[in-house]
């Protein structure tokens, strides 16, 4: 049997169950990969801005050399996933299709739609625990992210092993004639802005570079074993582990992260930032189980209660400057340049411009979790909205209220005001144009 491996949040060989089952079970496999041609919202911007762009590229990079090595090469198109799918899947003369399972409604229907046509397998990669390994149906899943971590403690922590990279069958010899515009080398990755100073975090896209990420902040600084007492830092590499990015695109499993932080346990000890670091990857988890419980629900004005909680003015002119980095708070604005100018943000960061974007000056969520899906190098879908909607109080939050005090916050995490000196004179030196932003 001859497979197309279609790769889609799980731009990795290690611990890829899709991948692994596809190895057990095809003769001859091709590995593709579909690069939206348009994706743009209706008000006109691109979803992907240029920072993610830029790490996807890097990775699929990655990812073909790593397949290269192994007698492959990664085919990349661009057009609507199911169509090139079903059209590369056609030409190729493959029997089937294999993919990783994802959980939001766009890739639910694409994945759907190519069922139609042709044997489609996909399978669990995404998530820490597997969801059939969890103590309940996802349709029970517990409402309050405490208790849902509570159950899965009380269960035992029941993580799957970690796959090795599969022995993957031969390739198709018409895959070797294909023409150089099925390549990835074709693509050029956006430039990362010149002019911001060394120390500013770059982050690269890939599995060796996540990996190398992860090297770096276990057994080169020890950095893990301060993990909780430092992850609401706001400047610098070290405060936290960074692994978003990776994570996000599936360079990295969840998995192989808890495995390394079990591995360091055993060289350097167990603490409470090892269990916190775990504690992090529950959460996103979380995240996950509620979009596969509740669907497009998760996209709802509302979200997943019966009525907002906050009264939605959206005034244009607010908008813009929540989106420019022009506030009444130099914490916020800080938060924000350093969003439009690098693609990341603090956890911190996050909450406190959410909280200020809805709470303060009335914006719709809705919007806000899309100006985050433009920018965010580490945008996922689930985590992106399941904390948009935490912090709307129209999610998961069992408070009624999660309003926060931003000139208390940046007082407690901005002591001395290094950050948000440095982030606003950068926001001086690299204005944003509120006349470019959508309304």
């Amino acid at each position: 049997m001859r497979a197309l491996y279609w790769f889609r949040e799980d731009l990795r060989l290690l611990d890829n169950p899709a991948l692994t089952a596809m190895a057990e079970q095809a003769e001859e496999a091709a590995f593709l990969f579909v690069l939206p041609a348009t994706n743009r919202w209706s008000r006109g911007e691109e979803r992907m801005g240029v920072h993610r762009r830029r790490f996807m590229l890097e990775s699929l990079v990655a990812l073909d050399r790593s397949l290269q090595e192994r007698g492959h090469r990664l085919l990349v198109v661009e057009g609507d996933p199911v169509e090139q799918v079903l059209k590369v899947a056609d030409q190729l003369d493959c029997a089937a299709v294999y993919s990783q399972q994802c959980h939001t409604s766009e890739e639910v229907a694409a994945a759907a739609a190519v069922r139609l046509h042709v044997p489609h397998h996909s399978y669990e990669g995404a998530t820490l625990v597997h969801p059939q390994d969890l103590p309940f149906s996802v349709e029970l899943l517990p409402d309050v992210f405490s208790r849902f971590r509570k159950k899965i403690e009380k269960h035992g922590l029941d993580i799957r092993n970690e796959l090795p990279v599969p022995s993957l069958p031969s390739s198709p010899e018409i895959v070797a004639n294909l023409p150089d515009t099925w390549s990835i080398a074709r693509m050029e990755a956006p430039e990362r802005l010149a002019g911001l100073p060394a120390s500013t975090m770059q982050f690269t896209g890939g599995a060796q570079a996540g990996w190398a990420r992860l090297e770096h902040y276990f057994w080169q600084t020890r950095a893990l074993s301060e993990y909780k007492k430092t992850r609401n830092g706001m400047m610098g590499w070290d405060y936290s582990s960074k692994f978003s990015p990776w994570l996000a695109w599936g360079c990295v499993s969840p998995r192989s992260i808890y495995y390394a932080i079990r591995r360091y346990e055993t060289d350097e000890g167990s603490n409470e930032s090892t269990y916190w670091l775990i504690f992090e990857l529950l959460w996103r988890d979380y995240f996950r189980f509620i979009a596969m419980q509740h669907g497009d629900r998760i996209f709802a004005a509302n979200g997943l209660k019966e009525a907002p909680r906050n009264p939605i003015s959206h005034h244009p002119l607010q908008w813009k400057a929540w989106c420019s980095g022009t506030t009444r708070s130099a914490f916020v604005n800080a938060n924000m340049h350093e969003l439009r100018l690098t693609g990341f943000m603090s956890n911190r960061g996050r909450q406190n411009v959410a909280s200020y974007a809805v709470h303060d000056m009335g914006l719709d969520w809705r919007a806000c979790a899309a100006w985050f899906e433009h920018w965010l190098i580490d945008f996922d879908p689930c985590s992106n909205t399941g904390n948009w909607l935490y912090v709307a109080g129209i999610g998961n939050d069992p408070r009624p209220q999660r309003k926060f005090d931003v000139e208390w916050q940046a007082s407690r995490y901005d002591e001395t005001g290094a950050f948000t000196a440095h982030w606003n004179r950068q926001g001086e030196i690299f204005p944003c144009n509120p006349e470019s932003i959508p309304v």
